[in-house]
């Protein structure tokens, strides 16, 4: 399973690549009719809870911009780790930077959409998140694999 991790990673994180994208490649009324209907399913969800505010349609977009990018931040984190690029950490905020610009200059192609610097913006806010997200999550199973060496090592 090892050898295949990589590639698997890897795959992954190129997959995802691909779901931003076609995201962007979507007309603006198709957009605007997927945001719609992601508001509705939050707003119901946060009517159940008793939330005292609702979701905005801005708001809503401005959230997947965030989450698809602290994805794809945690993906390409894990598969430069695993391929053993440079410094991973530093490296995936750079490609989700990339992947971000590359997803608003598609946008300039698409009907009723366009590109937004700000948009660039959160989605490398976003891809920062995950790979700290990752960060954090590699140390703490780093410092579980020492701790239970430590103790396999005391009890030999």
């Amino acid at each position: 399973m090892r050898k295949y991790g990589k590639w698997l990673a890897l795959a992954a994180c190129l997959l995802w690549c691909a779901v931003i994208w076609q995201f962007s490649l979507s007309a603006g009324s198709s957009s605007a009719a997927t945001s719609t209907h992601v508001r509705a399913f939050c707003n119901s969800v946060l009517e159940r809870l008793n939330a005292p505010f609702t979701l905005s349609a801005h708001t809503v977009r401005k959230m997947a911009h965030f989450a698809e990018f602290f994805v794809l931040g945690v993906l390409s984190a894990q598969a430069l780790l695993l391929h053993g690029f440079g410094h991973p950490f530093l490296q995936s905020p750079l490609l989700c930077l990339l992947v971000g610009t590359v997803d608003e200059l598609i946008q300039c192609f698409v009907p009723d959409r366009g590109p937004h610097v700000l948009d660039v913006l959160l989605d490398l806010l976003g891809g920062v998140c995950g790979v700290l997200a990752f960060w954090g999550l590699y140390l703490l199973l780093l410092y579980i694999k020492k701790k239970r060496f430590e103790k396999s090592v005391k009890t030999t």
